[in-house]
């Protein structure tokens, strides 16, 4: 019998990624973005499924979901990878800025699991959320690690209750990706920059400025997308798996989720007012 995965964000970096390599280990892949170009060039034909899907739009989630039904598709994977990023001052952005973020990284996510869970496989079936490594990350301009925190909860909890469908929900959390969202942290002077406009109203306009300068010295080590993807297949495929699997985690912040918020606080301070 034929696997299927759904991948959500599938249009480039580790979405395209992981298509590309389910879709070598014989999975038929439904592949879901709002990137119709992006999904156009991924390879394969009739191996892929291509679906223009809004995760942040119940009703377009809604309408993947009948036209994945109607083709009579039973869905052994779900990997929820669709992610985006942006820096600002939350004391300062405004409220949509700040949910924009959470609507797809968290509640993303949230309602693709609710909506195709009548047609995942019961027994038998998988929901693999991408998380970061950054999730312990507590410093200023950042939205990102927050929405990751809430996300492994979120995961953690229906991880116990699917259990009693015998569908198994798993997070990777991965550190630095050759993707779009790395390089946006490494040019994220030229990224601030470009909303000059913007932050030029901002309070803490010279802290944000001094934070981007900063950025991407604290990158460290980088994985291929397609390496990850490769963890994620093996993820997919382990009997009884743990709530959690980590590839490329830096020591650093490993050691950072232990120590005190005072002292991350100081150091913080420090960085941002040479």
């Amino acid at each position: 019998m034929e696997k299927v995965v759904l991948i959500t964000g599938a249009a480039s970096g580790l979405g395209r990624a992981l298509a590309g390599k389910f879709l070598s280990e014989g999975y038929l892949v439904i592949a879901t973005d709002l990137d119709t170009e992006g999904l156009r060039s991924l390879p394969g034909n009739g191996e892929v499924l291509r679906i223009a899907m809004d995760v942040t739009s119940e009703e377009s989630v809604k309408q993947a979901f009948r036209e994945v039904k109607e083709r009579g598709l039973a869905i052994d994977v779900i990997i929820n990878n669709a992610g985006i990023d942006k820096y600002f001052p939350l004391s300062e952005a405004p409220l949509s800025e700040f949910k924009k973020i959470f609507e797809v990284n968290l509640f993303g996510g949230y309602c693709v699991n609710q909506v195709f869970l009548p047609i995942v496989r019961s027994p038998g079936g998988r929901i693999i959320h991408i998380s970061s490594e950054s999730l312990n990350l507590t410093i200023p301009f950042m939205t990102y690690p927050l929405t990751k925190k809430a996300l492994e909860g979120y995961a953690k909890v229906i991880r116990q209750e699917l259990r009693f469908h015998g569908i198994d929900v798993v997070l990777v959390r991965p550190g630095a990706i050759q993707t779009r969202l790395l390089e946006t942290v490494k040019s994220l002077q030229s990224a601030v920059g470009s909303q000059r406009s913007e932050i030029g109203k901002w309070k803490l306009e010279k802290q944000l400025w001094k934070f981007a300068e900063g950025a991407a010295k604290e990158i460290g080590k980088t994985l291929s997308p397609e390496e990850v993807a490769g963890f994620v297949f093996r993820v997919s495929e382990i009997k009884n798996p743990s709530a959690v699997y980590r590839i490329n985690n830096m020591l650093q912040l490993k050691i950072a989720a232990f120590l005190p918020f005072s002292l991350t606080e100081w150091v913080i301070r420090r960085r941002l007012t040479k």
